[in-house]
């Protein structure tokens, strides 16, 4: 299997920078929101904040919040499903490590539906 797959990807981080989100020029006009099967996302306001700065933006939202440490392939089919019945024209991955990564991987598998994860891993 050949193909080409060009994945933009803008990181804003930094103190205060959440607060930037509604300024940039967003991908679309619909997210899906990829955060942790955790707590924190939500109890220290960092989802509220930005489902504000998504608002600002005009863009509207539906959140992915099953997210586990090191995601599973089940979690990226899972999100990739998501977006593709809720019509997401970008992801946007909030957190550590593992929100960014499965949000990468999920784009993927929505842009791509039949790549395999072999073919993904490959390099």
């Amino acid at each position: 299997m050949n193909f080409d797959y060009y994945i933009p990807t803008c990181i804003l981080f930094g103190a205060g920078r959440l607060n930037d989100l509604h300024k940039q020029k967003l991908p679309g006009k619909k997210a899906l929101v990829v955060i942790s099967n955790g707590k924190s996302t939500r109890a220290n306001g960092y989802l509220a904040r930005v489902e504000k700065e998504l608002e600002l933006a005009g863009a509207a939202h539906v959140v992915f919040d099953k997210v586990q440490p090191n995601p599973t392939k089940d979690n990226v089919m899972e999100g990739a499903a998501l977006a593709r019945a809720e019509a997401c024209d970008f992801v946007l991955g909030l957190g550590g490590g593992s929100p960014i990564d499965a949000a990468k991987a999920m784009w993927i598998k929505y842009e791509y539906p039949d790549i395999t994860f072999e073919d993904m891993c490959k390099v």
